[in-house]
């Protein structure tokens, strides 16, 4: 009996991996457990979620051969909308968010093929969350409009506020404002601060910053709440810093052009001693060529 037992479990264990195999993973949603940032101080929130610096990559030496399976798989069936989507969840999985980014918009276009309308939205999602890490701002937006908005309350805060900061850094205060509007409506004064913690920078971008602080401080009741005066001296300490670097960027840009200008300036000498020297050597020749 456990020959045959055994037998039947071999013969069973393909349909099993096969059934695995064609599992579609749940990309991470962004901020998905946004609620938990409430019981942290709001100073520890800006430097957990402000970006001065494009989404990096985690360093590995290389892929995990789990990794290498998915990728092998999607190399042979490269339109598989499926394996694209598995590949990028092990990529992210090892931290590898430009890799993932890469995978991903192979199938942006073709993500309403998707059946899952939840597994579509983290799809998407990701292609915008991912752009917007890479500071691809116009392509971040132009997946966010992809994007159809989730019924479920737990998606709906990633989504406002993915919003906020994507049509926020495309220069829209209309849209930036209105979305962070929707992101803080009947919400503690906790959460609203957190919520305008994160999307700070974003909100300063589009001109935004001063309406959304009104609106946060109505929530509280007063003025001069003490987080949202802390987030605003952080917008401001930025908004310095940025001033500063212009001059030097300036400069950066002033050696640049030189250094071009004299590359250009010497290749062209180039040419002209060419140009020269060829005209001597035929004026040379030339009373030889009369002679004969």
């Amino acid at each position: 009996m456990s020959l045959v037992a055994s037998e039947q479990q071999v013969q069973s264990a393909p349909a099993a991996r096969s059934k695995e195999v064609e599992k579609w993973e749940e990309l991470p949603v962004y901020m998905h457990s946004f609620e938990r940032v409430v019981n942290e101080a709001v100073v520890d929130v800006v430097k957990m979620y402000t970006r001065s610096a494009k989404l990096k990559n985690v360093p590995i030496p290389s892929i995990s051969n789990e990794t290498a399976e998915y990728k092998d798989a999607l190399t042979k069936d490269p339109f598989n909308l499926r394996k694209m989507n598995n590949l990028a969840f092990r990529y992210l999985h090892e931290g590898q968010h430009e890799m993932a980014l890469n995978v991903l918009m192979r199938g942006w276009k073709r993500a309403s093929e998707i059946p899952d309308e939840k597994i579509r939205f983290r799809f998407l999602m990701k292609v915008c969350e991912l752009s917007y890490g890479f500071w691809k701002y116009k392509q971040a937006l132009a997946a966010f409009r992809d994007i159809v908005e989730p019924e479920d309350p737990k998606f709906q805060k990633p989504y406002l506020i993915l919003g906020t900061q994507v049509w926020s850094q495309n220069g829209d205060l209309h849209q930036g404002l209105k979305f962070f509007q929707r992101s803080i409506d009947g919400e503690s004064i906790q959460l609203a601060t957190r919520t305008l913690a994160v999307t700070v920078l974003d909100l300063k971008k589009a001109g935004a910053f001063e309406a959304a602080k009104s609106s946060v401080e109505n929530i509280a009741g007063q003025k001069d709440h003490p987080d949202v005066l802390m987030i605003s001296e952080f917008a401001d300490k930025v908004a310095e810093e940025n001033k500063a670097l212009i001059p030097q960027k300036v400069l950066q840009d002033q050696r640049t052009f030189i250094a071009l200008a004299v590359a250009l300036s010497f290749f062209f000498f180039l040419i002209v001693l060419y140009w020269l020297e060829r005209r001597s050597l035929a004026a040379m020749d030339w009373p030889s060529k009369k002679s004969t």
